[in-house]
């Protein structure tokens, strides 16, 4: 850590928060991160030596806690008081990057697991249909297809790499881009699928009322560029 030698508590929570990588690793773990792998899924620019390294200064630092997963070999990070009073920071973080730093969305900077997983993190599940609900994204690209599931069970939505269900209920088939611009705010849903840049397939229900249950960011509404269609 980088010692400021100042007698000021912003200086003193800098030194800790403010190297590389360190507030990408709490947001993660914020959002449900625990497991080692897990980080490196969605920090994939991230080294796994360096994201090692930050993890032990930050439980070095009292800020996360290493748990040995019971009956398993591996371990899992959990955030402690000190680290989950950082919520609100990254909060006003976000606000404030959408709103003075986000100017022109970087296509080429998107993850696609992280997307996939943020709008399952954002899923409206009390306007979907009681019972389990199967949302088959298909992101097109330069290369083939690729396919992700959010499975919803008991109002508990959770990422699949594969179909873990029986049967897909509504099929959502969009570029890396466009989905990146819905999620920012930057095209709303009904537009995305008015320009036949969002495809929607399946019952009624889940179609007509996909930019009710389909969320978007909480920094959205912070965006210069903001559609309120």
């Amino acid at each position: 850590m980088y010692d400021f030698e100042e007698a000021c508590p912003v200086s003193k929570a800098a030194s800790v928060l403010c190297e590389r990588w360190t507030l990408q690793i709490i947001r993660e773990m914020l959002l449900g991160a625990t497991r080692f792998s897990e980080l490196q899924k969605y920090l994939p620019r991230m080294s796994p030596t360096l994201l090692n390294t930050r993890l032990r200064t930050l439980e070095e630092q009292g800020i996360i806690i290493r748990k040995k997963v019971p009956d398993k070999k591996s371990y899992e990070y959990q955030l402690t008081p000190s680290g989950l009073e950082l919520k609100s920071v990254i909060k006003e973080m976000g606000k404030w990057g959408m709103h003075w730093v986000f100017d022109n969305m970087d296509a080429e900077q998107l993850n696609l697991s992280t997307i996939i997983r943020d709008f399952a993190v954002a899923l409206n599940t009390d306007q979907l249909p009681a019972g389990d609900t199967t949302i088959q994204f298909t992101v097109t690209g330069e290369k083939a297809p690729v396919k992700k599931y959010i499975l919803v069970r008991d109002g508990n939505p959770q990422v699949c790499e594969e179909n873990i269900s029986n049967d897909v209920d509504v099929y959502l088939t969009a570029n890396l881009k466009t989905l990146g611009q819905i999620w920012f705010g930057e095209l709303s849903v009904l537009s995305a699928c008015d320009k036949s840049f969002l495809k929607v397939v399946g019952p009624p229900f889940y179609v007509n009322n996909v930019s009710k249950w389909l969320g978007t960011s909480q920094f959205a509404p912070y965006n210069k560029k903001y559609s309120k269609e």
